[in-house]
């Protein structure tokens, strides 16, 4: 049985590249630390960052996230499409109007966001290094 923690991003007919990020079943547990550790500002910073990075990129979208006290973040606006916080079954993101040059993005701030969830941050820089030209 494989890991539905582990973040994957799949092709798409018709749509791209989208990801797929499931969140821990306890993730409702884990929100009152997040905020008391002040992650919720580390994910912002980190938003506002991945933004600013993508402005002469293909990627180029104003990003907007969307918190919930007892949820933690629930909705991540990439342009006019994004992800939005799925409780039905296991805890997901789901999309919604994604493709690729959005859903990239989006996924790439999910990512972090579990990761800090679980207090596991990833590199503050780890996205810079990701060579993004090959997408034209």
């Amino acid at each position: 049985m494989k890991s539905i923690l582990y973040p994957t991003f799949e092709i798409i007919e018709n749509k791209g590249i989208l990801p797929h990020i499931h969140l821990p079943r306890n993730f409702k547990e884990l929100v009152p630390k997040f905020y008391q550790e002040k992650r919720k500002e580390i994910l912002e910073d980190y938003a506002g960052n991945l933004e600013n990075f993508l402005k002469e990129t293909p990627f180029n979208s104003s990003i907007k996230l969307q918190w919930n006290k007892k949820n933690g973040l629930t909705n991540i606006n990439v342009g006019s499409a994004g992800l939005d916080l799925s409780q039905i079954g296991i805890p997901k993101f789901v999309e919604h109007n994604l493709g690729t040059y959005n859903a990239i993005p989006a996924g790439i701030i999910a990512m972090k966001y579990v990761s800090e969830l679980l207090n596991k941050p990833l590199p503050q820089t780890s996205f810079f290094h990701i060579n993004i030209s090959f997408i034209h």
